[in-house]
């Protein structure tokens, strides 16, 4: 009892809001990064985020806003914790449609309003020398959390609202209560919290403390992953890479036809038993990717970025060629919240010519203004829109509508 006590306390967000991962999962994610990215990478990152924060806290922050007075203003935003692909599952396979896993743009896109193109566009807004202070820490609390969310084999799966509708057995019950509510247990609940939390509980004595090192040893050199680990980031396609490969695990174990056995919609099986002992080492290994991409990430994309304000009377400008970039079928409709004006939808490439305004962050300055972090969360809903490939001075090419930065 003092276990299930413990993983009902850790949800933050109802299931049925799409959040990917608990509490428990976000922060290791952070935790991990916090202890893998560069000393020139964590100065630019302590500037950008609020007065003290890290990616332990911030991981979490995206799931937050979606309740209380920020759930109005970021109600846009809860469409980019996912991207549904149209999955044929082994539950879902027969004689004549073969088991597949696949994210196909544009038929997964939903007009840029997914995970993919919200990693990507956040992406840019990070490193835009025309983005102030708050918006490019929205966009890094943002990508804290998203890059946890694309490991959640579930935030990449259209089948049953991403097993929010497939309902199952837990600990021989049926039901969890939750804030007064009782709400039946769900493949995507299981996911997000009950399979860490079990894990947390029966092999590290309830300490995530204990649970996070585990999974950062993991990465490093001696540690059960360290030698698969520098292939988790060979590409130069990320945001959509890291979701392919968290689909594939829709094929798999996630939708084992044996192990969830029944009516398509549901199964009497009770997931605690096989079920979460064929998958727990699975979602530690998911939660690893997480943070380790998202260290390795921004190693390359932060490099020469500013670690305090840079005058804009002071610096110098230079002009960077973008030569022509090409983004696989994008769709690029403007969203709610997101600035207008950008190319009209395509089903087709999108080839465009930019050329990029990049301010030095090296040139010395007599006149800078200082600036004084606030404590709390930045307060902007102007995120960037899903329009137009960019190549700056930090030496990335960032396809948006697949989230693609290739390191040059």
């Amino acid at each position: 009892m003092h276990a299930k006590l413990s993983i009902l306390s850790s949800i933050a967000v109802l299931a049925s809001s799409a959040a990917a991962w608990g509490i428990e999962g976000h922060s290791a994610v952070g935790h991990i990064a916090d202890n893998l990215i560069s000393p020139e990478t964590k100065a630019v990152v302590d500037y950008l985020l609020p007065a003290g924060w890290n990616f332990n806290r911030s991981s979490t922050w995206a799931d937050e806003i979606k309740g209380g007075a920020t759930r109005e203003k970021y109600a846009w935003a809860s469409v980019l914790h996912y991207i549904d692909a149209e999955d044929v599952t082994p539950l879902d396979a027969n004689a004549t449609h073969p088991v597949e896993c696949e994210i196909v743009f544009p038929r997964d896109s939903h007009g840029g309003m997914n995970i993919v193109d919200g990693i990507g566009n956040y992406t840019v807004r990070l490193v835009d020398p025309k983005q102030d202070w708050e918006q490019k820490s929205e966009a890094l609390k943002f990508l804290s959390h998203f890059v946890g969310d694309v490991t959640q084999p579930l935030h990449t799966c259209a089948k049953l609202i991403g097993g929010n509708k497939f309902f199952a057995t837990w600990e021989n019950a049926t039901q969890y209560i939750y804030n007064g509510r009782v709400s039946y247990f769900q493949l995507h609940v299981i996911w997000d919290v009950y399979i860490p939390q079990k894990d947390m509980n029966e092999n590290f004595g309830g300490s995530l403390d204990a649970y996070k090192k585990w999974i950062l040893d993991a990465v490093q050199p001696g540690g059960v992953w360290a030698t698969e680990a520098s292939s988790w980031i060979a590409t130069d396609k990320p945001g959509f890479e890291w979701a392919k490969d968290t689909n594939d695990l829709n094929c798999g174990i996630v939708w084992d036809k044996d192990l969830l056995a029944g009516n398509g919609t549901a199964t009497e099986n009770d997931l605690a038993g096989e079920y979460y002992q064929k998958t727990y080492m699975e979602v530690r290994k998911q939660i690893a990717k997480g943070g380790y991409r998202f260290a390795k990430f921004l190693d390359d994309v932060l490099k020469g970025q500013p670690a305090g304000p840079v005058s804009s009377t002071a610096a110098a400008t230079s002009t960077v060629a973008g030569g022509e970039t090409t983004i696989p079928g994008s769709e690029t409709t403007a969203a709610p919240g997101y600035p207008t004006g950008g190319p009209a939808p395509t089903d087709g490439p999108i080839t465009s010519t930019i050329e990029v305004i990049v301010t030095p962050t090296n040139v010395p300055s007599t006149s800078q203004t200082k600036v004084v972090k606030p404590t709390g969360s930045p307060d902007t809903d102007t995120p960037v829109s899903a329009a137009v490939g960019l190549k700056s001075g930090v030496a990335a090419m960032f396809a948006l509508a697949i989230g693609a930065v290739a390191f040059l």
